[in-house]
């Protein structure tokens, strides 16, 4: 890790409020461009205006869970602390937030289940708990290089790859099918001979790699290794790739197949996997002499929590008073909006902040 990537004073890691920062604008610019995403014309200037910006943005949750399992995963927690501190603020959190979006909710029961429930982002709270509580067991697994690279070599292949294949698998054969005379029924066995590949593969039951704990592991490998400028490179060209990826393929098979399509937006994708990297690294291989800067990113880092429980929440309210992304053009809608969600969720987070009791257990 660069020097100029820590603040001497504090030993605070500065990329991560950069990182934060950043992941919050790109969290609420793909959930503004998702507002419309479902229900525009897949072959539309507005869908594919929609699929640009959301799949550019995929890659926040991934870095936000790379920072948290980089900042736990470099420091002895006792347990009793992870219970009463971390995952008690995000249990209250959950708790409070939910019955905040569920005074928006029309109908009672609706809103009792949406206080139950929560409202559709915050599932992030709920995985993240998930990790704290079993940060104990995670934490050995990077006890030892050999055993980091061991771990995060079965999470690529079994939590990214071979789902991956299995949906290229099925989406582009439903493609090449269904132009075929007798399209639905090599379509239906070709569905049912991939299903029943990649179930024999799923018996192998590896859970101890599965889910987000590839990413949290990888946080923290990427942190404390030295990447040389072929390597970064490399992450780079992956990263754009990703993009890519994410942007043609999802469009392709959409308007193919005439149906919405977003195996290929979901986090736990190879070209999701890469993007996460690569903003990673680049933001971890930057200079940050700029010390006034440095203290309002930080500032704004502080805030980025508040302002991910509270952005759907503008930006629901100023879709319910008629501004959309599709109330003008939507390039322009998906710019606007998503600057003024920015700038509202922001504002509130630091009122908030400055409430005793609410700044520690709420945001």
């Amino acid at each position: 890790m660069s020097s100029a990537s820590l603040d001497k004073k504090t030993d605070r890691i500065i990329y991560f409020d950069y990182l934060r920062v950043f992941a919050t604008l790109a969290l609420i610019f793909a959930h503004t461009a998702a507002q419309n995403w479902h229900t525009a014309d897949v072959t539309g200037f507005a869908w594919n205006v929609f699929n640009v910006f959301d799949s550019i943005g995929r890659w926040c949750v991934p870095v936000f869970v790379m920072i948290s399992g980089c900042i736990f995963l470099s420091r002895d927690i006792p347990i009793k602390k992870l219970y009463s501190k971390n995952i008690l603020r995000m249990v209250i959190s959950f708790i409070v937030w939910s019955l905040v979006y569920a005074v928006f909710v029309e109908g009672a029961a609706e809103k009792l289940m949406a206080a139950i429930l929560g409202h559709y982002h915050m599932w992030f709270i709920l995985m993240i708990i998930g990790l704290y509580m079993c940060l104990p067991f995670i934490k050995p697994i990077v006890a030892t290089d050999s055993n980091t690279k061991y771990f995060l070599l079965l999470s690529f292949i079994f939590v990214f790859l071979l789902p991956e294949l299995k949906n290229l698998a099925l989406d582009f054969g439903q493609v090449f099918f269904n132009t075929l005379p007798e399209g639905g029924t090599l379509a239906d066995k070709f569905i049912v001979a991939i299903n029943k590949i990649y179930d024999n593969i799923a018996t192998i039951n590896v859970h101890t790699v599965l889910g987000f704990t590839g990413f949290f592991v990888l946080g923290y490998y990427i942190n404390k290794t030295e990447l040389s400028k072929k390597q970064r490179a490399g992450i780079y060209i992956l990263g754009i790739l990703g993009f890519i990826f994410t942007i043609i393929v999802t469009a392709f098979i959409s308007i193919k197949t005439q149906s919405l399509n977003q195996n290929y937006y979901e986090v736990l994708t190879v070209n999701i996997l890469f993007n996460g990297i690569a903003i990673f690294t680049w933001f971890k291989y930057r200079s940050y002499p700029h010390l006034k800067l440095n203290r309002f990113v930080k500032k704004l880092s502080d805030y980025s929590f508040g302002v991910y429980l509270v952005h759907a929440l503008v930006l629901e309210q100023l879709e319910r008073f008629g501004l959309n992304t599709l109330s003008f053009n939507p390039l322009l809608a998906v710019i606007c909006i998503g600057s003024l969600v920015t700038v509202i969720s922001f504002a509130i987070s630091a009122c908030l902040h400055k409430i005793p009791i609410v700044n520690k257990w709420l945001v």
